[in-house]
Order: C-alpha cells, then structure tokens, then sequence
C-alpha cells in the first residue's frame, strides 16, 4: 500500500497533464487517471523497478486514451514513445493538430449531408443509440433508420481518406 501511494503521489500530475493533452473535459481527465491508477494498482505486483512502473504507468495512459476515444467512435492517433521530450512533445502536438484537423474535416463533410441523416449518424455513432431506439423515436423502421447511417457513413469514407 505504501509503494502505491508514493507511486500516486509522484506521477499523478504527470499522468493528469498527459491525459490532458488528448482530452478536454475536467471530469474525463479525471475519469481516466483514476482507471490508469486502478490498472497500476492491479499490476503493481508486476514490475520490479521505478522504469518499470512508469513504463507501465504511460503504457496504461496510452490505452486508456485509445479506449476512451474508441468508446466515443472518434479518431485517436496513438503516441509512438511513452517519455516525454521535447521532440516528441513537438510531434504529439503535430498530431493532436492533425487529429483536430481531421476532426474538423468530419464535421463539414456531416454539415453537407442531409440534416435527418446527419442526426441519425450522431445518435447512433456519437451517442450510442441503437439503431431500433432511433427508428422508436422517430417512428420509422430500423432499417430506415439504418440505411439514413449507412448512407452518411459511405459518404465520409469516400470523402476521408483516413477514414
């Protein structure tokens, strides 16, 4: 318990800025530093030197990002290297660029599908809304419903090209 605790005290601002890096909102930071530690926590048993902690530490932080953004149906561009210098500080920042500049590409290609459609898409990949609950809501069939997604969906693949 003691190791934990002088484990959580030394990265638990570094692991807060770093996932605040990729992450905007307050309570999501805060969410995912909380399951990085838990997954410290559970392999702490594990490692046998403080490299090995902090390797597991940021490797936990990488992954937790991934899933949280996964979760969320949006792009994540993965870090290459868990230490932190200024070179790849530089290339995290071109890539949190480029990850907004993908981003925005998105959102406009989203503004030139229909508005029906459009919301569709969101409630079922943004929001996780099953295809039969927005068919409910909106008293169409699923596969109504299905095709309006699909069509957005062939849309943005064929206007992305990182898609």
């Amino acid at each position: 318990m003691e190791d934990f605790k002088e484990i959580y005290s030394t990265y638990k601002h570094r692991v807060y800025f770093f996932v605040a890096k990729y992450v905007s909102d307050e309570n999501d930071i805060e969410e995912l530093v909380q399951d990085i530690f838990i997954h410290v926590w559970k392999h702490l048993s594990k490692t046998d030197s403080a490299s090995q902690t902090e390797a597991i530490i940021f490797k936990s932080a990488k992954q937790e990002i991934s899933h949280f953004y996964r979760k969320r149906k949006m792009i994540f561009v993965p870090l290459e290297n868990s230490k932190e210098t200024n070179t790849e500080e530089n290339s995290d920042i071109e890539k949190k660029i480029t990850q907004e500049d993908q981003l925005q590409k998105i959102e406009n290609l989203l503004e030139q599908v229909p508005e029906r459609s459009r919301d569709f898409f969101i409630k079922n990949k943004i929001q996780n809304l099953s295809l039969f609950t927005i068919a409910q809501e909106n008293d169409i069939s699923k596969t109504a419903v299905e095709k309006h997604v699909n069509k957005v969906l062939k849309f943005l693949r064929t206007n992305l090209n990182f898609f």
